[in-house]
């Protein structure tokens, strides 16, 4: 086995997109996330086409067209020198999931809620042989795409799961409440780092958290959906239990209502560390609280990447303008933080399947190739250029100076709200869309 002892990347900028083509050179995106699902991936069984590894002294089997897919977009990003981050997933049904039933009895989390048809996603299980499964799942991921292999070496971070602060839709292990799901949790988490880090010393791993800080998508279901800031100090102290060890934070900081993406007008959205939503708007209280004495690994914060959210458009202008003043000034507010890696921009063409929403920065083809771009993509574009001074001076103007300099240079509270009188409700109305 070789190790690639390669640093992890600096980057120029932290813009992120899916991988896209061409336009990742147009837009200069050095960063891209990519969804990889282990029931697509693997197999229970032999087959004259399957890719067998070893991983821990016994053979797992791969599906050889489902890699060689996968190969053509590492091969592109490796070719354009863009960094990936991986999403794994558990899906049964989703995400080109072969529905291999021998595989899914083994592998999808024992107490998975099958009955419900809002469960998108299965927890990784920790405490059944589908451990070992996802375990050669991670392994082959890091040996492949983050190790010595000059072609296609180009992943250098691996997000566990999506949103499991929302646990029974994007992270399903059943009813739990968050001690109990967050103890797994901790446990996968930490498998991931070890298993990848066999391959890239460097590799990062994330838990994965939507926008709800302080209130949860249903606080009428407190065994299905949790607080992020519980999940976050429940997986500190169950980390720091078993021996600390080196795990960063991929949040998902919408809109508050993410047919809404104006931003800079949240309400539920303020500078304590009780904010219920945590949003473009004060996105500087995540590195904030993270920067607690308790939450440090050697002294050094976590590091943060904002994995995915998007602004929705409709067909007129004015929305889709809002969607471009919020990213100029998202952006400008997170190049100010230094926690954070990433910006991912969800998505780079409308998602027919997301809700209604249209996150895109160009529309849907009819044909499926890339459509129009919108405001928003020029927007980006601009962003770390010589143009961005234009597109900056316009969002200020469209959004209000006043509103955005404040925004631009916020005065946090490293604290709680000592009056938490107004509340703005539980987060159960909002969509808070995953990944694909």
């Amino acid at each position: 086995m070789n190790m690639n002892n390669e640093p992890y990347p600096v980057f120029r900028h932290k813009k992120a997109l899916q991988p896209c083509g061409d336009d990742s050179l147009v837009l200069g995106v050095e960063q891209a996330v990519y969804n990889v699902n282990l029931p697509a991936l693997m197999s229970f069984r032999r087959t004259s086409e399957s890719i067998c590894f070893v991983c821990e002294g016994k053979e797992y089997y791969f599906h050889a067209s489902q890699v060689r897919n996968l190969d053509v977009v590492m091969r592109e990003q490796k070719k354009k020198n863009i960094t990936v981050t991986l999403i794994l997933l558990n899906s049964p049904f989703l995400f080109g999931s072969m529905q291999e039933k021998k595989l899914l009895d083994i592998c999808i989390h024992p107490d998975f809620s099958w009955e419900d048809p809002g469960a998108f996603i299965s927890a990784f299980p920790y405490y059944t042989e589908g451990r070992s499964y996802y375990r050669a799942f991670v392994e082959f991921l890091a040996e492949r795409y983050a190790g010595t292999n000059p072609d296609l070496s180009c992943v250098r971070g691996m997000i566990v799961s999506n949103e499991i602060n929302s646990q029974y839709v994007w992270g399903n292990a059943g009813e739990k409440t968050p001690e109990e799901y967050v103890q797994e949790y901790e446990k996968i988490l930490r498998l991931t780092a070890e298993a990848a880090r066999k391959y890239f010393r460097n590799m990062r791993v994330y838990v994965s958290l939507d926008h709800l800080f302080n209130i949860s998508l249903d606080s009428t279901l407190p065994l299905r959906y949790y607080q992020g800031r519980r999940v976050l100090e429940l997986l500190n102290e169950y980390a720091k239990r078993e021996g600390d060890f080196d795990w960063s934070v991929a949040y998902h900081c919408y809109p508050e209502n993410l047919y809404y993406p104006d931003f800079y007008n949240d309400r539920s959205a303020d500078f304590y560390f009780s904010t219920p939503r945590i949003t473009f708007k004060n996105i500087e209280m995540l590195p904030a609280f993270l920067h607690q004495d308790r939450f440090l690994f050697h002294g050094k914060p976590r590091h943060i990447i904002l994995s995915e959210q998007g602004f929705h458009a409709e067909e007129d202008g004015f929305i889709e303008d809002q969607g471009a003043a919020a990213y100029a000034l998202a952006y400008k507010k997170i190049e100010a933080l230094p926690d954070i890696d990433m910006f991912m921009c969800h998505s780079y063409t409308d998602n027919e399947k997301e809700f209604g929403l249209h996150l895109g920065i160009r529309r849907a083809g009819k044909d499926g190739k890339p459509g129009k771009p919108r405001k928003i993509y020029y927007c980006m574009k601009a962003m770390g250029t010589e143009e961005e001074i234009f597109w900056v001076s316009w969002a200020r103007d469209f959004i209000g100076n006043t509103l955005f300099d404040r925004l631009l240079s916020p005065v946090i509270h490293k604290e709680d709200r000592a009056d938490e009188s107004q509340e703005f409700g539980t987060g159960k109305t909002d969509i808070t869309e995953g990944n694909g």
